[in-house]
């Protein structure tokens, strides 16, 4: 299996690809550099690797929820791929790729940041069937629903959202990476089907609808 990954919707960066088992990785904290540092990254993976673009079997892309413009700069790049390669595209979700970090052991619960203290929050079981769709939720709402969360679970956050009591912050997503965007193989689907999440409106239209 032969692919190329790509996220610049988190708050961390991340280029990965896949070479019948050899995985050449790339991430970066640095993630409001992404326009400028992803294609520097993707050609230095592909020289590692040995391959082409033309060599991959699909494509793979976080599509949200995050930054809008991070989420722009991923799709974008992903579609220009799948366009000149002819090959398909395996989504992610940004809260699916933090809750690959459990082992299979228990509920997991995504939490990442959505801007102005608001969260993007969704809840999975131990095959990572969604149990809670991604929703958009204020601090008080999400420490609400965490407090009536009785079944065991593991917590995974961003590093915005990491303050949260009883939260892991993964600091490496390399395996998180592969093991999502692997299980979502079989899903891969032309790219022009492609839609970013983002549940939140961008800011410019809240401050429009807000005047």
């Amino acid at each position: 299996m032969k692919y190329l990954a790509i996220d610049t919707a988190s708050d961390i960066m991340k280029v990965l690809v896949a070479k019948d088992g050899e995985y050449y990785y790339f991430q970066s904290a640095e993630y409001r550099t992404a326009s400028e540092r992803l294609m520097t990254e993707v050609d230095a993976l592909l020289r590692k690797s040995g391959l082409k673009l033309s060599d991959m079997d699909f494509f793979g892309c976080v599509t949200g929820p995050g930054s809008f413009t991070g989420i722009r700069i991923g799709m974008a790049t992903v579609k220009a791929f799948t366009y000149a390669c002819n090959k398909p595209v395996v989504a992610v979700t940004a809260l699916e790729l933090l809750a690959y970090n459990n082992k299979g052991a228990e509920t997991v619960i995504s939490v990442c940041d959505a801007g102005n203290g608001m969260r993007y929050v969704a809840v999975y079981d131990d095959k990572m069937r969604v149990l809670f769709q991604p929703h958009c939720l204020t601090a008080e709402e999400l420490t609400d629903f965490l407090a009536l969360t009785d079944e065991p679970h593991v917590l995974f956050t961003d590093s915005v959202s990491s303050g949260i009591e009883g939260a892991i912050k993964p600091l490496d997503f390399r395996a998180a990476f592969i093991a999502a965007v692997e299980a979502k193989a079989s899903e891969a689907q032309d790219g022009n089907a492609l839609e970013p999440i983002y549940i939140r409106k961008p800011q410019a239209e809240r401050d429009l609808e807000n005047k």
